[in-house]
């Protein structure tokens, strides 16, 4: 039995003894590769890229803006007119594109005699915003307005992305006759809760004595998301005297069938922060620019409102096309959700955390005006594989905090200069140095109306007519809390390991 196992173990070592020498005669015929010092086992490993994307040198300078993480790679689209509907979430999505468009220097066009909605319910024209540099296209649109594309397309280059934001019909209605104080337009004798129901039992008896005057001439009751995106309102009466149900159907279709063209991506404000995140990828922004406030977010009893039934039904009938828009936009934007890929959940995830402490961090920084947060005086975001890192400071949080308003004034500072328009109103009986020195370069600004003064006083160091020193020396003056330090670290957050 020994034997036999000393012939097992020698006739084993015969044969790995002649694979051993076999490979290392394959390994001495392959050809020399001149300049690579590397083993065979790190060519394996290595990672190749692409032939069009520079590889960076190695300095210590550098080697930290390396991207850790494999990223899709596109060109960033910087052009962009929102539609904004009424009632639909559209400020805070507009504070997001002002802040994007201020941060980048771009041209908004502003409607005429700079008030933010005359422009609605007319179209673009001469008599309803104001005038371009000579040497600039326009960049970006978010106001109300009717959509014309072929009016729009005068005014805007052919890469501009077109947007808009629609709401489930049902909510949007609430809203509405919240806002509007619909119950006290109509007249109707009831409590607050059962006015709602008793408009539902005849919408067109209530209906047409509304209207809000020339400015917004609508009851904003009838299919007026449609209306916002140019549905004619001739129309409207049109489908409620049709007794074809498919006629009806084949003239809301063909008009969705039309916003499809028009408009490469629809937001649902029930899934605001997953809209977020796909425009974000589709204009290849980064997390950064879609932070936000949300603004005019309001509490009020109609939200509660149960409407079901033949009171629901009849919701539906006076507002066919809204709710032939929402059904396709709905369905359409959870097919995006399931073809962009790329972890899309848990970059929602993420982001609504970074959001959430954006807020925390701002609100401590700017509205309490301390030196930090819980955070310490800024807060950093790390490299992900959905984008690059980024740093909420001071300088982010007062453009993060910013006021519609103010956002407006700045814009129209812009453009004013821009256009050699003369247009301020100075403040009379300044009473330090920082006031005059700010009514020395305000165009457009009313000092204390639109804008604190840590606004006016960031955007004119930002154009250039304040130093760095002047700048800081101004801060000291008129807000010394900032002068006080910061003992906390920056906090860093990270996903988690996917």
């Amino acid at each position: 039995m020994a034997r036999k196992r000393d012939l097992k173990f020698f006739s084993f070592l015969m044969v790995f003894m002649v694979m051993c020498i076999s490979l290392y005669l394959v390994i001495l015929s392959q050809p020399k590769r001149h300049g690579h010092r590397s083993s065979r086992k790190h060519s394996i490993h290595k990672k190749v890229r692409p032939e069009s994307q520079p590889i960076p040198s190695l300095s210590p300078n550098n080697v930290a803006e390396l991207p850790p993480y494999p990223r899709p790679r596109c060109t960033e689209k910087k052009r962009i007119a929102l539609l904004k509907n009424h009632k639909v979430g559209g400020d805070t999505v507009k504070n997001i594109l002002n802040r994007y468009g201020y941060n980048r220097n771009l041209t908004f066009l502003i409607p005429r005699n700079f008030a933010p909605s005359l422009a609605y319910p007319y179209n673009l024209n001469q008599n309803t915003v104001v005038g371009r540099p000579s040497n600039k296209t326009y960049d970006i649109w978010v106001h109300h307005a009717v959509f014309e594309r072929n009016v729009f397309k005068e005014y805007f280059p052919e890469d501009t992305v077109f947007l808009t934001i629609l709401r489930n019909p049902l909510t949007h209605f609430k809203s509405v006759w919240n806002h509007y104080q619909l119950r006290k337009k109509f007249g109707i004798p009831t409590t607050r809760i059962d006015s709602i129901l008793m408009f539902l039992q005849e919408p067109a008896k209530y209906d047409p004595i509304c209207g809000h005057g020339s400015h917004e001439p609508l009851c904003f009751t009838q299919n007026s998301m449609a209306a916002d995106l140019g549905f004619p309102l001739k129309d409207n009466q049109k489908l409620q005297s049709l007794k074809s149900s498919k006629t009806r159907k084949a003239m809301a279709q063909a008009f969705v069938r039309k916003i499809q063209e028009d408009f490469p991506f629809v937001m649902i404000m029930e899934y605001f922060d997953e809209s977020l995140v796909l425009l974000r990828r589709m204009m290849c922004w980064s997390m950064k620019d879609i932070l936000y406030y949300s603004v005019n977010s309001k509490r009020y009893s109609y939200k509660h409102v149960e409407i079901k039934g033949e009171d629901k039904d009849r919701h539906e009938e006076w507002n066919y096309v809204d709710y032939a828009l929402y059904d396709h936009f709905n369905k359409t934007f959870w097919q995006k959700v399931r073809e962009t890929g790329n972890s899309f959940w848990e970059e929602v995830a993420f982001f609504q955390q970074v959001n959430q402490k954006m807020r925390d961090h701002c609100t401590a920084l700017i509205q309490k005006s301390q030196p930090c947060s819980r955070y310490g005086a800024t807060l950093e975001v790390s490299d992900t594989q959905w984008g690059p890192g980024f740093t909420v400071d001071r300088e982010f949080c007062l453009l993060a905090r910013r006021g519609l308003r103010c956002h407006f004034t700045l814009q129209a500072e812009r453009l004013t200069r821009a256009l050699g328009i003369r247009s301020r109103e100075l403040q009379q009986g300044t009473r330090n140095e920082v006031e005059r020195e700010l009514n020395r370069y305000c165009n457009y600004c009313k000092l204390k109306i639109r804008c604190n003064k840590e606004d006016y006083l960031a955007h004119f160091y930002r154009e250039g007519f304040i130093g760095a020193r002047q700048y800081e020396e101004f801060k000291k003056i008129t807000f010394p809390e900032l002068s006080r330090s910061c003992s906390l670290p920056p906090t860093v957050l990270r996903p988690p390991k996917l």
